[in-house]
This record gives C-alpha cells, sequence and structure tokens, in this order.
C-alpha cells in the first residue's frame, strides 16, 4: 500500500530547516492563504503528479505532503516531505518547467493553490513576498549543497549516523526510531547491503543497536562527535 510504504520512509527524511511561512510576516501567509482556492485531501491521495504544470503556486496550509517518483518496479520512492508552511510550484510560475515529482498527501492535507495571475498582483504590492522566496531558494541550496558534501565526504556509516540524528522522529527524548533499511538505502542512494554492513559497524562501535524494523540511538554525543571529526579532517 503507497500510504503505508510512504509513512516508513518519512520517519528518516530530513526536514527542511525553514519553510515558506517561516520566512514571512504572519499576516502576508494570511493573505496569500485568504487569496486562493483550498482544496482538501484524504490519506494516500495523489495531489500532483510529475509533468503536471499548474499556472501558480500552493502552499500547505494544512497536513503534509510526500514527494517522489514512481520507479520501473512500480514503488514509489519518497525524496522529500511537505509540511505546513511549505509551497511548491515555484519552478513553473518563474522558469516554465513543469513539476518535477508526483505529490502524496500523508493524512489530511491542506492545499491553497494561487493563480499566476492573483500571485503577480500581490508580489507588486508585497516584496516580502519576493524576498522569502529568494530566500527559500537559497536555502534550499545550501541544504542540497550540505546533502551532497556529505555523500561525497563522509562514509556509509557516518552518512547514515547523520540521517538518523537529523531525522523528524530522533530527538533528545527519543532512542527508537521506526526505520527500514531498505528506507536507509533508498535515502542514501545505496544497496541494502552496503547499509545492512554500515549498520553493524555502527552497532560495533556501540552508538546504535539494530532492531526489527527499528534502530535505537544509543550515543548522540559519540555520532555527532565522529561525524564532526571527519568534516574537521577534510576542512582547508
Amino acid at each position: 500500500m503507497l500510504t503505508s510504504y510512504i509513512w516508513a520512509s518519512m520517519k528518516i527524511l530530513r526536514q527542511q530547516n525553514v519553510t515558506f511561512a517561516d520566512l514571512l510576516p504572519d499576516e502576508i501567509w494570511t493573505e496569500l492563504c485568504a487569496a486562493g482556492r483550498s482544496t482538501s485531501y484524504t490519506d494516500g491521495q495523489l495531489i500532483e503528479e510529475r509533468g503536471d504544470a499548474r499556472d501558480g503556486i500552493s502552499l500547505v496550509s494544512a497536513g503534509e505532503i510526500a514527494v517522489g517518483n514512481i520507479r520501473p518496479d512500480g514503488s514509489f520512492l519518497v525524496s522529500g516531505l511537505l509540511r505546513k508552511g511549505e509551497c511548491y510550484g515555484q519552478f513553473t510560475v518563474f522558469l516554465g518547467l513543469p513539476q518535477t515529482h508526483s505529490l502524496w498527501s500523508v493524512g489530511t492535507t491542506q492545499v491553497v493553490f494561487v493563480s499566476q495571475t492573483v500571485l503577480t498582483g500581490l508580489l507588486h504590492g508585497r516584496p516580502e513576498i519576493y524576498e522569502a522566496l529568494l530566500k527559500l531558494a537559497l536555502w534550499r541550496n545550501v541544504e542540497i549543497l550540505d546533502f551532497l558534501d556529505a555523500q561525497r565526504r563522509l562514509p556509509l556509516p557516518l552518512r547514515i549516523a547523520r540521517l538518523l540524528l537529523a531525522s523528524p522522529a530522533s530527538s533528545s527524548s527519543t532512542r527508537d526510531i521506526d526505520c527500514r533499511q531498505e528506507d536507509l538505502a533508498d535515502t542514501l542512494g545505496v544497496s541494502r547491503v552496503a547499509i545492512g554492513k554500515a549498520l553493524k559497524k555502527l552497532a560495533a562501535q556501540g552508538v546504535i543497536e539494530i532492531g526489527y524494523g527499528k534502530i535505537t540511538l544509543i550515543d548522540r554525543v559519540g555520532m555527532a562527535r565522529r561525524i564532526e571529526a571527519i568534516h574537521s579532517q577534510n576542512a582547508p
């Protein structure tokens, strides 16, 4: 079932640092939401497909959206999670490009569509919207570069540790993260066999325990120190 796969994968998806709403004054976010057309979705509904090109931007006003694409075997590869306050559709509005991923609702979700005509009118009188969109794009660039840097410089065990420490399911009060090895393999783009070997190395170091469908974080501080040590060694 697609929804259960999404829920399993999103346990370890790294949350983005800021949302569109975070970068806007509250009154302007409210004005944007009021200017658009709101649509509600139940859990597991397809919202948009790869290749769609709606003439406007969409705001996530409630719930969450899984972002990904269908693979040749029919499974859904989740590459991101949009939470309340996020937006999408900027590529279509500003670059004329179609949607690059399919979007599925996770739980009860509400999306507000703001047409390009309405958005253009608001942009003329609200330069804060332009500024927020620019900052959002820059934040995404920082996050992508950070991820690519880790992919190239960190050994796989530490890339896994980094992902676990940054996942939405991880907190100082939580030891167990519901997580399958398949989800880690998909997120990091490696084989399940490689993930298994890397997890055993982390377990041998005493920083995690491997359970059935879950990983228990034993030593958060130790994992963070190992990651920082690698970054320090590779610093110019």
